[in-house]
């Protein structure tokens, strides 16, 4: 399978200077079938290891303690499965759940790499000490089905050029093997990427070796940029070295998009929602909320009238619970219905009336007051959600 932005009908239609993250299917694996007995179970956990190198951007995933445990019995995290056929065998398609996967990765103390992904154009150059050529998307050349492969068993949504007339008059094989970036940025220029990685391919009888630059910047900024490419060097047969390369890549945009310490999971939060006309209403938006990624569990705190507030405990941040029930079909984000200042000013009303009825109290009285006071106060504490906590929604 192969991650492309448009189909070539569209890229037809619409300006190739666009780019924008595409969105990977993290959670989606397929095994073939071996002879072994228990076949199906080790399918399963073969599947869990694809799916986790995925949603992490970690090719060794596989060897952190808490996974190693999860992997002995992958169907834990199975959200269904169907028999296929790969390659003309037998096969297991797995589709994994969300939630469980992400909960696992946060047990591991493992990151998660959002499943929006920067997708990268990749020219790729092969000298095999005969000729040099470029790896078109239909060449057939061994290493890029190599690299298609490694691409997507990484979940790095990648771009193969066309090898049109357009790019055969841009750029030539010459022109990347000697890394100028005036003809590479001419070339790549037309693709809506986000990003241009150069894979030089060397193929010698002792071995092969990939040299690997990546242009982290929009392929029309590769001469004006600052910013230099990161590099590596990968060695071994064609498919391990390339392999290992998109690894590196993988791992870079993983760290790259990592939640920043003010995005990691929070606790909890307080969701209100209001328009609420029925019963049907009310189950539907509570399963819609449950099946959010975001979210690990919802249960009702309080309903009145048309309005219900339900205390939400998330897998991730208030940013993405709030982006996820805003794209629900129906639903609209509000306002809270006070403002904060008219809170404050009640509370200091209620504050004054509280000290003009002390006044007239005993001491005894005042006492046995404040006590009452401070137990309502900390059951509020508890029972009531800070502002902060808060979101509102109108359906």
């Amino acid at each position: 399978m192969r991650y492309l932005v448009v189909p070539l009908v569209a890229l037809i239609l619409i300006p190739f200077t666009a780019s924008a993250k595409t969105t990977v299917d993290v959670y989606h694996a397929e095994v073939v079938l071996t002879n072994q007995k228990h076949a199906r179970s080790i399918a399963w956990g073969q599947g869990l290891e694809q799916v986790l190198v995925k949603a992490s951007g970690d090719a060794n995933i596989a060897n952190n303690a808490v996974v190693k445990k999860a992997l002995r019995d992958g169907s834990d995290y199975l959200a269904k499965f169907k028999y296929g056929t790969l390659n003309g065998e037998q096969s297991l398609d797995m589709q994994y759940n969300p939630k469980q996967i992400n909960l696992l990765l946060s047990q591991a103390n493992a990151s998660v790499w959002p499943k929006e992904r920067e997708n990268v154009l990749v020219w790729l150059v092969q000298d095999d000490d005969v000729e040099r050529q470029i790896g078109w998307e239909q060449s057939g050349l061994e290493s890029v089905a190599a690299l298609q492969t490694s691409a997507d068993q990484s979940g790095l949504p990648i771009t193969l050029p066309l090898g049109d007339m357009d790019d055969l008059t841009k750029i030539s094989a010459p022109d990347l093997w000697g890394s100028f970036p005036e003809p590479l940025e001419a070339a790549s220029t037309r693709y809506p990427v986000d990003s241009v990685l150069v894979l030089k391919v060397g193929q010698h009888a002792e071995g092969s070796e990939v040299n690997w630059q990546l242009y982290d910047v929009a392929p029309d900024s590769i001469t004006a940029s600052a910013k230099p490419p990161v590099t590596g060097v990968e060695t071994g047969d064609v498919a391990q070295a390339i392999d290992q390369a998109i690894d590196r890549v993988s791992a870079y945009y993983a760290k790259k998009n990592k939640p920043s310490a003010t995005q990691v999971a929070d606790d909890a939060v307080w969701a209100n929602f209001s328009g609420i006309q029925s019963a049907k209403s009310f189950f539907m938006l509570e399963k819609a909320l449950m099946a959010l990624e975001s979210v690990a569990t919802v249960q009702v705190h309080s309903a009145q009238g048309d309005s219900v507030t339900f205390q939400v405990q998330l897998l991730s941040n208030k940013a993405d619970f709030e982006k996820q029930v805003a794209e629900l079909k129906g639903v609209e984000q509000t306002t809270a219905p006070v403002e904060p200042s008219v809170v404050a000013q009640q509370t200091a009303a209620d504050q004054g009336s509280l000290n003009e009825l002390k006044d007239n109290q005993s001491t005894a009285d005042i006492k046995a007051e404040e006590t009452q006071g401070q137990e309502r106060q900390e059951a509020n504490t508890l029972n009531q959600p800070h502002a902060d906590e808060q979101l509102w929604f109108q359906l």
